[in-house]
Parts: structure tokens; sequence; C-alpha cells
């Protein structure tokens, strides 16, 4: 099963791929289900997901600016611009197309001469709730934030059975590296280029190709 989002609000999501469904259709006179309308936005991430995955994979960079270069000594320096990124979330079956708002920097990266160099970018979930409490992330749970600023746009937060809806929101909020053999992926990280010591150039980790 993959739902919207595995958090304290998830909307009751319970779509499965197995059912194929691949529309929702409303009939006057019949309420709307929460579920209903979630589920609409986890079918078509279902099936841009299913595209992107003929030709991405979790990581790959889709029009950011990545440049690394050479300083001396074994080491380099680079940095990783704004610009969108596929990610699949771990223990997720829906892939995202996730914007990249700060360049992201990197200084004095170790290249080993044998093994992989590996730069990867860090990410967060969170659930942006427009009332309510914040939570700290535990229990198999995310981090829950509140922003009023989501609460129902009619004046002065008069509609109060309608607050508004949670949102769900992936950040990249950090950038590192470590040579295969001497270092692990963290968690909630993907890996977005490398380092190959057999034609000494930087690669993207999808297609292999230099940068």
């Amino acid at each position: 099963m993959s739902i919207f989002y595995r958090f304290q609000d998830s909307g009751l999501d319970d779509w499965d791929v197995a059912n194929n469904y691949m529309q929702m259709g409303f009939r006057p006179g019949f309420a709307i289900q929460a579920r209903e309308l979630t589920q609409m936005q986890t079918i078509l991430q279902s099936q841009i997901t299913a595209l992107a995955r003929r030709s991405l994979i979790s990581g790959s960079i889709i029009d950011s600016d990545v440049g690394f270069i050479p300083v001396g000594g074994g080491f380099h320096n680079g940095s990783i611009g704004q610009g969108y990124i596929y990610i699949e979330p771990t223990e997720k079956s829906l892939g995202y197309f996730v914007h990249i708002n700060n360049t992201i920097n990197f200084s004095a990266i170790n290249v080993d001469d044998d093994n992989r160099t590996v730069i990867y970018l860090v990410y967060e979930e969170i659930q942006i709730n427009p009332d309510g409490s914040p939570f700290p992330a535990g229990g198999g749970y995310a981090e829950v934030r509140v922003d009023t600023l989501l609460k129902d746009n009619a004046q002065g937060y008069s509609n109060y059975s309608a607050p508004g809806s949670s949102r769900y929101q992936i950040n990249i909020i950090a950038g590192g590296s470590y040579i295969e053999g001497q270092g692990v992926l963290p968690t909630n990280a993907v890996k977005v280029v490398y380092f190959d010591p057999d034609s000494s150039t930087w690669k993207y980790n999808d297609t292999n190709l230099p940068i």
C-alpha cells in the first residue's frame, strides 16, 4: 500500500496500487469523502511515479546546476544549485519532484583514488497543519508543524468547522559526502553524484554521465 503520507493525519488514504483505481467519479446528491479527495492526488502521483521510473531513480537531478572542481591535494569543491530533484522517500512507493530552494555548497571533499566518493542530499518530511499543536518526530511519525496562515481564508477565520487541510512537505536541508566502503548513506538521503576514480570525473548517479 502506498498512501498520501505516513503521518498523524493521513487523510484516511487507503489507496492500494493493486486495485487499479484510475479515476474518482463524484455523483450529484452524494457527499464527497475526505479520503476520496486525498486518493485523487495519490492516483495522480502514482501515475507520475510510474512514468518517472522509466528514466529516473531517486536522486535524479532534473534541472539544478551542478559543478565540482579540484582544489589541490586530492580535495574538491562543488555546489548543487536551485532546481528540481526526483525523490522517492524511504518506505514509500510514490515519487516527488522536490525543489532545492537554496544552493548546497560542498568544500574540501576528500576524493579517493580507489573508491567512489558519493555526494548526497538529505531531505526532511514534514506535516504542516493549519491549526492544533506541533509535535516532534517519533513513534514512526514525522514532525508536525503549525502554520496558521493556512487556515480557512474566511474573514477572521469564522468557519471553524473547516480550518483547512494539512500539507505534506519535503525539504532539502543538507548535503554531504562519503567514500564507498568507508561510510554509509544517512537516513532520509539520496545519492546524486559521485567521483569516478577510473575516469577521474564527476558523474550523475542515475546516468553515469559526466557532469
